[in-house]
């Protein structure tokens, strides 16, 4: 298998904090140096727990610069869908502000919500927020999550067709490919066109999800490493590569083995299971 490959190789900061959502200054600072270290091109680092480390977007810039780390994928938009449009705007604007401070080129948008109201509505939201992305010089990639309103390929490519923004696309996660409600969609993958594949994050699952969590508890501390599940790397970037596309890779293994492992350890882990199936 010939994969088309692109230069960038970005670790998810977040997966290397047992808990995700808490960050200290020492956790950030190991993370980053890790990640160089490792030999990742860039990281990616959710806004909102940069206070808790006791930092700033500047603050962080000014630090890939010394690592020769890049930030080229901003997560993520959350309340493009809120009914409160001014509190949309001003999340959107929030996130443009820090991707652009940080030298994002592409802003990721998902929903949490379990339902969603009519589609026309919903492409009209994300209309919204990729036009004000496009004020601010971003794409934006949707990203579907298997127990939420937009939880497969189809849904996700719907989305984008209905909106048809230029600067849209999909964000493939493989795990949520894996687990999305009757499984791997191949055929619908190889429509698309290659410009809308801009971002792909790199997982494994199980062929059975365990029995003793739910799917949202599993996505976020069972992960496998690529390579060590059933997902079908062969396939699925088999067909990327058909397709021209050419995404920033950007592994994302939340793993909570892995992670108490500590920075030191799981990044070159990550990294080796990475290149093993993009080789």
């Amino acid at each position: 298998m010939s994969v088309a490959t692109s230069e960038e190789l970005v670790m998810s900061l977040a997966t290397m904090s047992v808990n995700p959502f808490e960050l200290t200054f020492d956790q950030l600072e190991s993370s980053l140096v890790e990640t160089a270290n490792a030999g990742y091109t860039g990281i990616s680092v959710w806004p909102f727990t940069l206070g808790m480390a006791g930092v700033d977007a500047s603050w962080l810039a000014d630090r890939l610069e010394e690592l020769q780390l890049t930030h080229p994928v901003a997560e993520a938009a959350f309340g493009w869908l809120n009914a409160d449009r001014d509190a949309a705007a001003a999340e959107i604007a929030g996130l443009s502000e820090y991707a652009n401070a940080v030298g994002s080129r592409e802003l990721v948008a998902v929903t949490m919500e379990s339902t969603l109201p009519p589609m026309d509505e919903v492409a009209a939201c994300f209309k919204t927020l990729c036009l004000t992305a496009a004020d601010a010089g971003l794409q934006v990639s949707i990203e579907f999550l298997p127990w939420t309103g937009i939880a497969d390929l189809a849904t996700a490519w719907e989305l984008v067709q209905r909106a048809d923004c230029d600067n849209s696309g999909i964000m493939v996660d493989t795990w949520h490919w894996f687990r999305q409600p009757g499984g791997p969609n191949p055929d619908l993958l190889g429509q698309i066109p290659s410009e809308m594949l801009r971002v792909v994050q790199l997982c494994d699952a199980p062929a059975q999800p365990p029995q003793d969590m739910d799917i949202a508890t599993e996505t976020m501390t069972a992960r496998l490493l690529p390579g060590d599940g059933s997902v079908d790397f062969a396939e699925v970037l088999g067909i990327l590569s058909d397709v021209g596309a050419a995404p920033i890779w950007f592994p994302e293994v939340f793993s909570s083995t892995l992670a108490a492992a500590g920075p030191q350890s799981m990044a070159p882990k990550v990294m080796a299971a990475t290149r093993s199936v993009l080789s």
